[in-house]
């Protein structure tokens, strides 16, 4: 039965459905991808993990040193508490008023083009349908179930926010070496400087 297989591969898929965007979640579900194959390679790939996460750590320090100074740029916060991160992505605010109006996707596209792989950040939770529908709400408390609760009603300004203004790099970007950090930084700075031309 189609509809019973598309219902159970959305379940092992994170609630996603085939078609849709990576991050658009329909149903409950979960991360239950991992083939043995997979889980074996990844037990060899584990023996790099802290050397990878002190590398990524020590890039990601180094461009928001030198991205901080890009006006419209605003590096993530790191608690002071912290003592690494493993930076999943590499996240700052976009300012667009910095770059002549530009909107973020022509920020992203411009990047892109520069060769630096980005993205926007995901999209709010509360805008994802596995929020909306019945299935979702079985699983809440009954007071965080009741239609009046601001949880599912309110207007999430900041993580809307969020959305429009943060831009993303992947880990990968960050398992260079300083040169590399330099062309993300020379990439930035060259887009602001003929950001006329994106707006």
């Amino acid at each position: 039965d189609a509809d019973f297989e598309r219902k159970l591969r959305s379940v092992q898929d994170c609630g996603r459905l085939p078609g849709h965007h990576f991050y658009e979640h329909f149903n409950y579900g979960s991360n239950y991808r991992l083939s043995e194959w997979q889980g074996a390679v990844l037990r060899v790939q584990l023996t790099r993990l802290d050397e990878q996460t002190k590398l990524r750590d020590t890039n990601a320090r180094y461009l928001n040193e030198h991205l901080a100074k890009i006006n419209g740029i605003t590096p993530q916060i790191q608690d002071m508490r912290a003592t690494r991160n493993g930076h999943y992505l590499y996240i700052f605010h976009y300012d667009s008023a910095a770059f002549s109006g530009a909107s973020p996707a022509r920020f992203i596209e411009a990047l892109a083009a520069e060769g630096i792989p980005n993205q926007a950040t995901y999209p709010p939770l509360h805008a994802l349908e596995v929020f909306h529908g019945g299935g979702y709400r079985q699983r809440l408390a009954p007071e965080q179930n009741e239609d009046n609760n601001a949880l599912r009603h309110g207007p999430f300004v900041n993580s809307v926010r969020a959305l429009e203004e943060s831009i993303c790099l992947p880990q990968y970007t960050l398992l260079g070496d300083e040169d590399d950090m330099n062309e993300i930084v020379a990439a930035v700075q060259k887009i602001q400087q003929n950001a006329a031309e994106l707006a």
